[in-house]
């Protein structure tokens, strides 16, 4: 009676009281009980359930009700979630939930025609494969694309995850229905899915696997794809990948539906290469010779054209260092920018950097569980931050020490070992083919991408080089730019689909096809908050004015001032951060949100201008000088600027880290003096377009970084990596003097 009395308080909560329900360790103690208790918990979550962003609400929605069984009711909610898709990517419609449409329309004909789900199965997945529209046909492949091990790893690490305990919140509850339905959705659909998948793909396409040597032994393995409809030579679309996986088939089979023969070649010792897997190392020379050998294909007619995001951008960059004749234009997405912004950012490396090597070197495929372990990832870098040990003791406290993890702290600096992997200076002079640049203002590699986009204008004052910029993160500037970043709904106009954008390219270079409409001059940018596109011929031409702005030691309210005019000589603020301190570590906060109603001043200062009197347009990277005074041979600086708006919101405009020793040059450390008054210049800054409204405030928060996500900086000059907390000494002592000041590129 007591458990029946609690099951009824926790399941029918007063409005006002966090929700929660009744579901002991006995519930899932084996698979049978599992099968019987899930759907009840799902079907109790479904029922009390709300979410304000409609997208979410559906998306979520869907899984709890097949989890609960109600597929009726699962296929209406995908219809809503559908619905949802307005604008341009309206066509995208029928790609959304296709695997889990699949698996309800199969169970209806069970039930309608009393077959057997293989039966009904073939034919609810030709029945959706044939209406979606052909552009689409290329993604089934990813749609389906699952690991079963890893879908029940995550389904008993979430049940795990309750400890034992009786009573579970409403975001357990969804952690483990959510992990409950993929499973049970993939598990039954896999085996048939596959083979329906396979009889289309034998209807459409030409797909060979295929192994290229290179000179120096190694061999390099390549999906090749194209329409059986086709008989005459295609230029061709190569994708250089080192995320093995069915997605290669997807990329190449959407190159030959745009038109063209598609290869996805994977980097060295993936896939049924051999070699060693070494990321980044081999790629420029690999790639020249897949060129060379896709150029002599009786299918390709001389022409060929890459493209792909983040270390697939990279790829492009370092096919461009020695340019094959046959390679006619790349498309560089969020392309990392190796030794700029990966491994180490404005030279301070990234605990993230361990994460994403086992991902792609725990095996010759992709390691997608692995990385998607974000419990432990974010628990290791909490121990090692709470331990106090050096930076490079991280692959030893994760438990597997890394070979390459301690190759790359062995170049702080973007030494020779970097500049080979891509062009280096002179070496953009010598790239000649047209290029186009996709990033976001909240893209994590925008400085990457940004990198090589200044680098090719600067040297190549010729380049044919074109920049498309707007309100993306790393995955919207490289595929569709979804309508929603964290807590901030982006522009309508904003809303564009990057892959039409991306064959719209090609066929303007190789097609002769008239240029995407967007790309009206060399740099392409939205305004967030005016819903506009903007367009100029340079980076230099897109603003006409700039804000200059002191760090003043007079105090407004809880910060400082932010001040238009020059503060008197020789007036600071003092700070201190005990490096030392980890007292922090059970109490750690990361703001995230575009939009949010406070700020991180943790180890910071904040300083904010005065209102605005008029709208005026920020736009581009800002930049300035630091005057300070520290106790330490070396800092690493974090700034991060918002718009407050008149009713208190903060809008992040962007974040700032970096290395005080190697603000000057990234290649050299010149370390401080301490004691001795010193101009450190900020430079690489996210680059970022925003209308400023009347009566906002611009807020900086400057600082120092000491986080488990970067390396720490405890001062001493000796290589950052091999500092421990012991080296912390007394704390550090900064005095900021009020000469600091950013320059902010506006448009009036």
């Amino acid at each position: 009676m007591r458990r029946l009395l609690l099951f009824v308080f926790v399941c029918v909560c007063t409005p006002g009281i966090a929700q929660q329900f009744y579901f002991p360790p006995a519930y899932y103690a084996d698979n049978q009980l599992l099968e019987k208790h899930m759907p009840l918990l799902a079907g109790q979550l479904a029922d009390v359930y709300k979410d304000d962003n409609r997208q979410e609400y559906y998306d979520n929605l869907f899984r709890y009700q097949i989890a609960a069984g109600r597929f009726t009711a699962a296929g209406a909610s995908i219809d809503s979630l559908r619905s949802l898709v307005t604008g341009p990517d309206t066509i995208r419609r029928k790609g959304i939930a296709f695997a889990w449409q699949t698996f309800l329309d199969a169970n209806s004909l069970v039930v309608s025609r009393d077959w057997s789900f293989t039966d009904a199965y073939r034919r609810a997945f030709a029945n959706l494969y044939n209406g979606l529209p052909s552009s689409l046909t290329g993604n089934v492949a990813s749609w389906m694309e699952a690991d079963l091990s890893a879908l029940k790893k995550e389904q008993d690490q979430s049940l795990q995850q309750l400890k034992g305990r009786d009573v579970i919140s409403i975001a357990q509850a969804s952690r483990i229905c959510r992990a409950y339905a993929a499973y049970k959705v993939f598990n039954r659909i896999l085996p048939p899915g596959m083979t329906s998948l396979a009889e289309q793909d034998d209807r459409h396409f030409i797909i060979d696997s295929v192994s290229i040597k290179t000179q120096d032994g190694a061999d390099i393995s390549a999906t090749i794809v194209s329409r059986k409809d086709v008989t005459t030579p295609l230029p061709a679309i190569l994708i250089f990948n080192i995320y093995t996986g069915p997605v290669d088939k997807t990329r190449a089979k959407d190159a030959a539906i745009h038109g063209y023969v598609g290869i996805v070649a994977n980097t060295r010792g993936k896939n049924r290469s051999q070699q060693a897997i070494e990321p980044f190392e081999h790629d420029g020379a690999d790639i020249y010779e897949v060129i060379d050998w896709i150029s002599k294909q009786s299918w390709n007619n001389g022409k060929v054209g890459m493209y792909g995001g983040s270390y697939l951008g990279f790829a492009q960059w370092s096919a461009t260092k020695k340019l094959h004749p046959a390679l006619k234009t790349i498309v560089p997405q969020v392309a990392v920018g190796i030794g700029v912004d990966y491994p180490l950012f404005n030279n301070v490396f990234m605990s993230y950097m361990l994460q994403w090597l086992h991902m792609v070197t725990n095996s010759r495929q992709t390691d997608n569980a692995e990385f998607n372990n974000f419990p432990h990832w974010e628990a290791t870098n909490m121990k090692w931050y709470a331990s106090g040990k050096a930076f490079r003791a991280l692959d030893t406290i994760e438990g597997r020490p890394h070979a390459i993890f301690q190759r790359w702290l062995q170049h702080p600096g973007q030494d020779a070992y970097w500049q080979h992997m891509v062009p280096y200076k002179e070496d953009f002079s010598r790239i000649n083919i047209p290029i186009l640049t996709t990033t976001g203002y909240y893209d994590d590699d925008q400085l990457g991408a940004m990198y090589y986009y200044q680098q090719h204008h600067q040297y190549n004052k010729k380049a044919e080089h074109y920049l498309l910029i707007g309100p993306y993160d790393h995955p919207g500037a490289q595929s569709i730019a979804a309508g929603k970043l964290p807590n901030y709904e982006i522009d309508p106009v904003a809303r564009i689909n990057i892959l039409d954008l991306t064959y719209a390219w090609f066929d303007y270079i190789m097609k002769d096809s008239s240029k995407p409409a967007l790309l009206k001059d060399k740099v392409n940018y939205e305004v967030m908050g005016a819903n506009e596109w903007r367009h100029a011929p340079s980076l230099r031409e897109i603003n006409n004015d700039t804000l200059t702005l002191y760090l003043s030691s007079t105090r407004s309210s809880q910060h400082y001032l932010l001040s238009a005019a020059r503060p008197s000589a020789g007036e600071f603020i003092r700070q201190e951060v005990d490096l030392a301190d980890r007292s922090d570590t059970t109490n750690r906060y990361d703001y995230g949100n575009v939009v949010d109603n406070v700020i991180n001043v943790k180890d910071a200062l904040s300083f904010v201008s005065k209102p605005f009197e008029q709208p005026v347009v920020i736009t581009g990277s800002w930049f300035g000088e630091l005057d300070a005074v520290i106790n330490k041979k070396d800092i690493d600086i974090s700034i991060s600027l918002y718009e407050r708006t008149a009713d208190g919101k903060y809008f992040k405009l962007n974040d700032y880290i970096g290395r005080a020793s190697y603000a000057k040059d990234r290649s050299r450390r010149t370390l401080l003096q301490p004691g001795r008054q010193e101009r450190i210049p900020v430079r690489n800054t996210f680059f970022t377009s925003r209308k400023i409204s009347k009566g906002s405030q611009l807020v900086a928060v400057v600082g120092i970084n000491k986080s488990p996500r970067w390396q720490i900086n405890y001062g001493t000059g000796k290589d950052v990596s091999t500092e421990d907390i012991r080296d912390a000494g007394v704390p550090l002592q900064i005095k900021w003097f009020s000469s600091s000041y950013m320059k902010i590129p506006v448009r009036k």
